[in-house]
């Protein structure tokens, strides 16, 4: 089945077509894996890495339309000073949606535990330990930051918690 992504389109799948996956890219360099996947592949992992962002971020501003598949457009949403328009996608979106899927790719960052970060604290002899996964790599992050909810500078995303 061919990937949807119609802006606010009732089965849209994706922010990113494999189109523009590929011309990101091609800019970023360092992406062999990508320039190997087959077509199908890369529907597959751009799909994948929207449904997690979807799940998992807290996105600024409202739904566009009730009737829309994922969360972008949205309404009530600046960006960089300047309104986004409401039926409109931004590119940041789509490129972390493009490096989403590079990373998956080549990693589940959604399996499991995966990558995990030790939040814990030492106090003398004594160590706490919190362990914190995170689903969403930090470069991903990094592009949706202006649009995702959050304070003092940190992003809000659900993770999961152990310990």
């Amino acid at each position: 089945m061919a990937l949807d992504t119609t802006p606010g389109g009732p089965l849209t799948d994706s922010y990113c077509d494999v189109a523009e996956a590929d011309a990101y890219h091609a800019a970023r360099g360092h992406n062999d894996a990508w320039a190997a996947a087959d077509v199908a592949a890369k529907e597959r992992h751009l799909q994948w890495a929207t449904s997690v962002l979807d799940s998992r971020c807290e996105w600024l501003g409202a739904r566009a339309d009730a009737e829309q598949a994922l969360a972008w457009p949205r309404r009530g949403v600046v960006l960089d000073g300047c309104p986004v328009a409401e039926g409109a996608v931004p590119r940041r979106v789509k490129a972390a949606v493009a490096e989403f899927a590079f990373r998956l790719l080549g990693e589940d960052w959604t399996a499991g535990l995966g990558p995990v970060v030790d939040e814990g604290v030492t106090v003398g002899p004594l160590k706490t330990s919190k362990e914190t996964h995170r689903p969403i790599p930090s470069q991903v992050l990094a592009l949706l930051g202006p649009l995702v909810q959050g304070s003092a500078g940190g992003i809000r995303v659900h993770t999961t918690v152990r310990g």
